[in-house]
């Protein structure tokens, strides 16, 4: 058993302070064994139970109508605050003194009872399937950790504010506005979820919030893209350069053949390739439209991965790091540029740019086509139903075009763009 220490009916006897200090006190029981938990009381019948672990946790006595006494866990320390294990408590002896049954009062509370932090994880056990990888996995929690817990994360979710989401993005909205606008979109999310699950009854406090901070003087944040009339030179580079051939080499000068994604090529495996058909099927797991990708290649191509597969011929992946079960990190390539002297002229995303440039301006391919090597999603529920086609012919030749542009001595430019398929 528990010793019991200044219990009284005065409420808010405990402070912050104190509940973060609390520790356990010794107590020789009737038994001749110490006590294993101190309580301590808030008075009204809240009470913050320590266990000899440090462990802390809240428990509300209350009685019903009927004299019975329920006990009711209201949650763990530093998760559920004093305040909010106040505000809970509080709720709970209302509904008992209204004449509601404490039993259905505890099962309203669990419903109501749910801090932010709770709800993401509700919502996250979901999402996280959904998630192209680990990167974005840890982008998630990465935003939440740093902008959204410290601030509402102990916060019960239905009693969070417009003013509360204001508070936390209006010092980013404008320094950081891509980084804003996703922990604007993963809040919204969670209030969603957690109105669907009827943890909250008010609407979302994320509604209006964007029109209020405004977008005037927003930084438009864009990946830095090489022009195309130099990744030409730049790709030379990486094969003939002065340092040795090494596998970031390779996967960097992959992708700029291929105009992938960086993650797409790090994570290939030797099962996605077909060399005969010159073909790679990236699976709808590692693809951002959620959607199996045919990616056509071209001699250049099939060259990078013959050296790949001679510099580590028993990984399973395509471009592995030292430990050949694991893929390189996107930081190791950027690592490439910094070395290269190139950090603030590209970066890797941005080589996906400059095939989208060269594709408009010298190839003149339907902007579709050129889409669709870049595996975009097609804008609109309409226009995606009817725009099934993946111009796998087209973009063979095209991505050919670029291939063979990208290796040319000289850069002309337009002497390498596909024939018979400029825009009209």
């Amino acid at each position: 058993m528990g010793e019991v220490l200044k219990y009284s009916r005065t409420a808010n006897r405990l402070t912050a302070l104190k509940v973060k200090n609390a520790k356990v006190v010794d107590r020789l029981l009737d038994n001749g064994e110490l006590n294993a938990t101190t309580t301590l009381s808030d008075g009204g019948g809240l009470n913050l139970l320590i266990d000899r672990s440090g462990a802390k946790r809240w428990l509300l006595r209350v009685a019903g109508p009927d004299g019975k006494r329920l006990d009711r866990g209201l949650g763990s320390y530093p998760e559920v605050t004093l305040e909010a294990a106040r505000q809970a408590a509080g709720a709970m002896r209302q509904a008992v003194k209204s004449g509601v049954d404490p039993k259905a009062a505890a099962r309203e509370q669990d419903r109501l009872g749910v801090t932010f932090r709770q709800a993401f994880e509700t919502y996250f056990e979901n999402k996280r399937l959904q998630l192209s990888n680990a990167k974005h996995m840890a982008q998630w929690a990465n935003t939440m950790h740093a902008y959204v817990f410290p601030a509402i994360g102990h916060r019960l979710i239905d009693d969070i504010r417009a003013a509360d989401i204001d508070a936390i993005l209006k010092p980013i909205w404008h320094d950081k506005p891509e980084t804003a606008s996703r922990v604007l979109q993963r809040l919204n999310s969670v209030f969603e979820d957690a109105i669907r699950l009827e943890h909250r009854t008010r609407a979302s406090p994320t509604i209006g919030v964007a029109k209020a901070l405004g977008v005037a003087h927003r930084k438009v944040e864009h990946h830095r893209a090489m022009p195309y009339a130099d990744v030409p030179a730049f790709a030379r580079q990486l094969r003939h350069g002065n340092l040795r051939r090494s596998i970031t080499r390779m996967v960097l000068e992959f992708v700029i053949l291929t105009a992938c994604r960086s993650g797409e090529a790090r994570w290939a495996t030797w099962g996605e390739f077909d060399l005969q058909a010159a073909t790679w099927t990236i699976p709808a797991e590692r693809i951002k439209m959620r959607r199996e990708h045919v990616v056509p290649l071209g001699p250049r191509s099939l060259e990078v991965l013959v050296e790949a597969r001679a510099l580590r011929p028993q990984a399973l992946l395509v471009f592995p790091s030292r430990k050949l079960e694991k893929p390189l990190s996107d930081m190791t390539l950027t690592k490439l540029l910094r070395d290269l002297k190139l950090a603030d002229v590209a970066t890797v995303h941005g080589f996906r740019s400059s095939f989208k440039d060269w594709s408009a301006e010298v190839a003149r391919v339907r902007d579709e086509v050129s889409e669709a090597c870049l595996a975009h999603a097609v804008e609109g529920k309409v226009k995606a139903a009817y725009l099934r086609a993946d111009f796998l012919g087209e973009r063979r030749e095209l991505m050919l075009a670029w291939e063979k542009y990208l290796c040319s001595v000289s850069v002309g430019g337009v002497a390498n763009a596909p024939a018979g398929k400029s825009k009209q």
